[in-house]
């Protein structure tokens, strides 16, 4: 009598689901015309196969799990990055520095030539787990708003900047009005004097409150023994001996809403990235409240490609 063939897998899969329903083996050996000894083989070895691939998609899952996790543990980064600088921020790049660092080191503005060109970015964007969430949302709406934040960003950022610098030269004009020789520049001797005069004059930009340019001038006082305008309750905001009332006045124009009105375009810019700030904050809460990252990446390909055996 010639030998059987060997069973397909298939077909000692067929013989699990009737031995589980009640049929005995020797019931399956006389129904299925095999030796016993083949059906008990085969039932052993496709029991053994079932619990090794419950086992293999327990872990496969567990793994998903945890990548799944770390998706959303970036999202929340990614949320905590995304946020207004605050409104006394030193918004300038100093001599010795082309980069100013926001919220903790998560966001770096750098300064590339020409100076008028700024780059924003974000600290965790040369991640891997970043890559992997690009990949992930290829499509969604998330990374054209994250864009659009970049460059409204970049774009407030730059006009604090020029900002900075017609400041800058207003005090060094002041100072050749008066015929002293200030050298205004960022992290130079005068950088007390630039700091109290950016400082409020960027406050009243944003507000359009004048109170702030009055209080910050009624802070303002003359020792003419000391040849200093002094920033009470006793800071030297100016040494200028014998030119104390002209430096004084000076600063005081520096400090007027004539001169700061023209900068209004820093308010515009500010509320444009306020706008993009909001949206893509609510687009990431979105992601994150849903507790499942759309999409696969290069870590899901190659999970799902361990499962299918390729």
């Amino acid at each position: 009598m010639p030998k059987k063939k060997t069973p397909s897998i298939k077909e000692a899969r067929e013989w699990l689901e009737l031995y589980e329903s009640g049929w005995s083996e020797a019931h399956l050996a006389q129904q299925k015309g095999r030796d016993i000894r083949t059906i008990h083989k085969y039932l052993a070895e496709t029991q053994a196969e079932r619990r090794f691939n419950q086992a293999e998609l327990e872990v496969l899952k567990t793994a998903l799990t945890k990548h799944q996790e770390q998706l959303l543990a970036t999202l929340n980064k990614l949320y905590a990055a995304i946020a207004l600088p605050e409104p006394d921020t030193r918004f300038y790049f100093r001599k010795d520095a082309s980069k100013i660092e926001f919220n903790a080191g998560k966001v770096v503005d750098t300064q590339l030539q020409p100076l008028t060109s700024i780059v924003a970015k974000l600290g965790l964007e040369n991640t891997l787990l970043f890559t992997l969430i690009e990949q992930h949302l290829e499509h969604d709406p998330a990374f054209s708003q994250l864009n659009a934040w970049y460059k409204a960003r970049e774009n407030y950022i730059r006009m604090c900047q020029s900002f900075c610098i017609e400041l800058v030269e207003g005090i060094d004009r002041m100072g050749r009005e008066v015929g002293i020789e200030l050298c205004a520049e960022l992290g130079g001797e005068n950088d007390i004097l630039i700091d109290f005069i950016y400082k409020n004059s960027f406050k009243f930009v944003l507000s359009n409150d004048s109170t702030i340019l009055e209080k910050a001038i009624e802070r303002l006082s003359i020792d003419k023994n000391r040849g200093e305008i002094i920033f009470k309750p006793g800071t030297t905001l100016l040494s200028c001996p014998g030119y104390e009332e002209v430096c004084f006045e000076g600063i005081t124009k520096l400090l007027s809403i004539d001169n700061l009105k023209r900068f209004t375009n820093i308010l515009v810019a500010c509320k444009q990235l306020e706008i993009e700030t909001q949206t893509l904050k609510h687009t990431i809460q979105t992601l994150i409240l849903a507790n499942f990252v759309q999409g696969e990446c290069d870590v899901c390909r190659r999970l799902k490609g361990q499962r299918s055996g390729k």
